[in-house]
């Protein structure tokens, strides 16, 4: 539904965030950076009519509407039993075949492997036996007519589908499978997980969050197409993950959209809220962007982006949002819309909630520097509220999105504590800088910049190549890159207590991705090519220096066949010297080809590895002390499936358990 709405001005607010010792980029900048930031928002200047735009915004009633059309499981087959999870773990329902003139065949939506399935005949129905596919198992019904059954344990790469036989006193029988219709067929290579470095891997693949431990057992499924599309729009269901908190409780949290119409013509972020579940699976939460009135950050309730949710307690969490606003705050090296200072951009905000109330936030319209070192979406001058065409493929599809400069594209947050349990800083991997970010979180200010075209350190030379801004040729857009298009940051050195001693210790997945725009494949020839690596950096605050270490390049690893790159998203874990784990990601020339077995292209680049679906694994355990894939897992489409998105998994994340 379209509105009109007033579009107002966002003041630049700088205040205690100014950057402080920028080296030579900021020090160019340093008079735009020092100036008194604005406190008030300017007057209207118009009215326009938009989807869901608005400056200070607020998206509650939208948010609200949205959520009420979105379930979190399908609607449970209209037969005369029930199932349900004997600890609780949503979406546990059965589903039926969709086969729609088979009657007898129904499905498990989710599976928790060892917890006990409850079946529960509806009211004024008896059931009159249970019986298991799997020999010499027994089934016994209660004296409440109930029955509870603990279903097989699932080999991930084979699984062996455990029908369960539900018979009826009027000798109606129902047939429950406990492998779901829709599951990707999961391929898994495992040469043998150190017993120090055993764990689970949880991951989303085709709407579907799962968990597999080291030994390939698929320890948990939930299917969630239930989500279903807006105005045909397919809705994402992504970033499943597991997270432990520092005071030894567990979550399980994972983004779904909401507004299909804000997401770019490449999937690049999307705009939703995240669902948390408790230690048993169930749905506990749904956090958005909370409102905020605090001074010089006034605005409402916003969409949550995929990006990031960190889970630091009950209630607790650090969110990252980007949010449509038109800012006046550009510099002077840059060019706006008419020549000024002015343009329509995607602001990442970094907010920590507790309880429903802002604790703090980040905005990165706070900060004139980040406009001038930004690598991609950089037509200021052209931005617009109106969308514009693009180009996907042989298509031109008209994206919302593109219009509005996504410049920083934040794409990663990590933290640490200071002595008292507080927020200290924040670890910030941007896109479209090419660059990592350590912010003081109290007081907004940059301690440093790792790569990109305004790094306030060096001693990486090694590892920089030569890129320039959005594939231009004018050699004053070039700079020496680090990264490039990378997706995910961490401290890897941070203390039980969430503290931090001495220099931090960080690892990055650097996509390097072959040109910007950050495209799958080249545009011309002799285009760079995506060569994804992973890597630790020592930072040295004093001395101003990062030093690079336990370097993974992804190329090594495709001797087994499979491409090792990615083009976008991606993750890395360095657990041990004998564990990395790395999320694979996206690539979209080799994740959206059609569930065929082989397709007769190849990539330019990798003439020796055949193109086809599932020719790249989702994630990799990689044994960097003897140069060994420990366990790898690969994902093919379901034949039955009818989702039009990419086959990958966003991240991938270990956990012991």
């Amino acid at each position: 539904m379209k509105r009109k709405i007033v579009v107002c001005l966002l003041a630049g607010v700088l205040g205690a965030a100014m950057l402080a010792g920028c080296g030579k980029n900021a020090e160019q900048e340093q008079g735009s950076l020092s100036a008194e930031a604005e406190t008030e928002t300017e007057e209207a200047t118009g009215v326009a009519e938009l989807d869901y735009v608005n400056v200070p915004f607020d998206y509650s009633a939208e948010i609200e509407e949205q959520m009420g059309k979105v379930p979190m499981q399908p609607e449970a087959a209209a037969i005369p039993i029930s199932v349900s999870d004997a600890n609780g773990a949503s979406g546990v329902v059965l589903t039926a075949s969709s086969d729609t003139a088979n009657t007898t065949d129904y499905y498990l939506n989710a599976y928790v492997a060892g917890s006990e399935i409850v079946i529960t005949p509806a009211e004024g129905q008896q059931i009159a036996s249970v019986s298991s596919s799997v020999e010499g198992k027994t089934i016994e019904i209660g004296e409440d007519g109930t029955a509870g059954v603990v279903p097989e344990a699932l080999d991930a790469n084979e699984p062996a589908d455990e029908v369960i036989t539900v018979a009826m006193a009027d000798g109606t029988e129902y047939k429950i499978h406990t492998l779901n219709e829709l599951m990707p067929d999961l391929e898994v290579v495992n040469n043998g997980v150190a017993e120090a470095d055993k764990g689970v891997y949880t991951f989303s693949v085709d709407h579907f969050f799962l968990r597999v431990n080291t030994e390939g057992e698929l320890i948990y499924y939930r299917n969630m197409n239930c989500v279903g599309e807006s105005d045909g729009k397919e809705l994402m269901a992504e970033n499943f993950a597991a997270q432990d908190t520092l005071d030894g409780d567990r979550y399980y949290s994972a983004f779904v959209e909401l507004e299909p119409d804000f997401r770019n013509s490449n999937g690049g972020f999307s705009s939703g809220f995240y669902l948390v579940m408790d230690e048993n699976y169930q749905d506990i939460d749904k956090a958005v962007l909370e409102a905020n009135d605090s001074e010089n950050q006034n605005h409402g309730q916003g969409y949550l982006d995929q990006h990031e949710f960190l889970v630091l307690g009950e209630d607790h969490y650090i969110l990252l949002s980007y949010t449509p606003i038109l800012a006046d705050n550009l510099p002077d090296t840059v060019e706006g819309i008419d020549g000024g200072n002015t343009a329509y951009v995607w602001t990442g905000i970094i907010q920590e909630v507790k309880d429903g109330e802002v604790v703090n936030e980040v905005n990165t319209a706070d900060y004139p520097l980040l406009y001038e070192s930004a690598v991609e979406k950089i037509d200021y001058a052209g931005s617009t509220l109106d969308g514009i065409e693009v180009a996907v493929g042989e298509n031109t599809v008209f994206s919302l999105a593109d219009g509005i400069m996504d410049y920083v594209h934040v794409n990663s947050v990590d933290y640490t504590l200071d002595e008292n349990g507080d927020v200290d800083k924040i670890l910030v991997s941007m896109r479209d800088q090419c660059a990592v970010y350590q912010f003081d979180f109290p007081t907004k200010q940059i301690d440093w910049i790792l790569g990109g075209k305004a790094s306030t350190l060096s001693g990486y030379d090694e590892y920089t190549t030569t890129r320039t801004d959005e594939g231009k040729e004018d050699a004053q857009q070039q700079f020496e890159a680090l990264t490039y298009g990378q997706h995910f940051a961490r401290y890897t050195n941070r203390n039980e207590d969430g503290t931090l001693t001495g220099n931090p210790e960080i690892s990055i997945f650097d996509n390097q991705t072959g040109i910007g725009p950050f495209l799958t494949t080249p545009t011309f020839e002799g285009a760079p090519t995506t060569l994804t690596r992973t890597f630790k950096a020592t930072i040295d605050e004093d001395a101003k220096t990062a030093t690079i270490s336990d370097v993974i390049n992804g190329t090594d690893l495709n001797a087994n066949g499979k491409y090792h790159i990615a083009s976008h998203c991606g993750s890395v874990q360095y657990d041990s010297d004998t564990s990395v784990t790395i999320g694979w990601g996206l690539h979209g020339v080799i994740d959206n080809i059609p569930p065929i077995p082989q397709a007769a292209q190849t990539d330019a680049n990798y003439p020796d590895i055949p193109l086809y679906q599932g020719s790249r694994p989702i994630f990799t355990d990689y044994n960097l002390e003897d140069g060994t894939i420990s366990f790898e897992l690969t994902a093919h489409r379901n034949a039955k499936a009818t989702t039009s998105e990419a086959l990958f998994s966003y991240r991938t994340y270990k956990n012991a358990d």
